[in-house]
């Protein structure tokens, strides 16, 4: 039995013994095995090279290092954004602070005046008897005229009294009683007088009053205006008789 393999003629394509080095029908010269492989290698390696050739390039948005920069860059924008939030942030602030010092003090330098005020006639009112009170007062009172008074603040501290003067109006808060008292029927010589504590006296009642000049204050009227009145500190308003007309 022929075991030789058979295999075609590369020229005259007749079935020939695989091993013949030249082709018995035609004589043409065959492909040896080593030159078939070297051959086939060398198409094997042409293909690989023209696949390598065909592979198509990725597209720009799928190549990595296009990503990072991008990154990079929302990151440098994000943080430039936040640093001029928290510069403006702190800006206001600063000016949101300033303003509330400015607030505060100026409601501490308000607080400290009244405060100065009311404890300097407070002292006044307490290193005087009841008796040296009404002395010094009604002599205050016979000098000065109530229109020199109302024009500045030079009599603060002084002892002032008042022998009668009608009730106008009168009103308790915070254990002071205050009333708005006018002297000689004339409603133009308004005082308020603060009395410590509750008073028996109501609208329309004479008091007596023995007591220290404070700084002015500022009277809201019934018809919308505004007066500045001077102002008493009194340890207590003697009721000694009521207008009933």
């Amino acid at each position: 039995m022929d075991n030789d393999t058979k295999t075609h003629c590369t020229n005259c394509g007749k079935e020939i013994p695989s091993k013949v080095d030249f082709c018995p029908f035609c004589g043409a010269k065959q492909a040896s095995s080593t030159d078939s492989e070297v051959e086939n290698n060398e198409n094997a390696t042409e293909m690989k090279k023209g696949d390598s050739q065909k592979k198509p390039r990725k597209k720009w948005y799928k190549r990595w290092w296009i990503w990072v920069i991008a990154i990079i860059l929302v990151l440098a924008a994000i943080g430039a954004a936040s640093s001029s939030d928290d510069s403006d942030s702190s800006s206001s602030s600063d000016e949101s602070s300033a303003t509330s010092t400015a607030k505060k003090n100026s409601s501490s330098s308000s607080s400290s005046s009244t405060s100065t005020s009311v404890r300097k006639s407070v002292q006044v009112l307490d290193s005087n008897s009841e008796d040296q009170l009404a002395e010094k007062g009604e002599t205050n009172a016979n000098q000065i005229r109530y229109g020199e008074l109302i024009k500045s603040n030079d009599y603060y501290g002084k002892p002032y009294s008042i022998s009668k003067g009608e009730v106008l109006q009168a009103s308790e808060s915070k254990g002071v009683t205050t009333l708005l008292v006018y002297i000689d029927d004339d409603t133009d010589q308004l005082f308020e007088v603060a009395v410590r504590g509750k008073t028996k006296a109501i609208e329309d009642d004479y008091v007596s009053i023995n007591g220290v000049l404070d700084k002015m204050t500022d009277y809201d009227t019934q018809s919308g205006g505004s007066n500045t009145v001077p102002v008493i500190f009194a340890k207590k308003a003697t009721v000694v008789g009521h207008d009933d007309n």
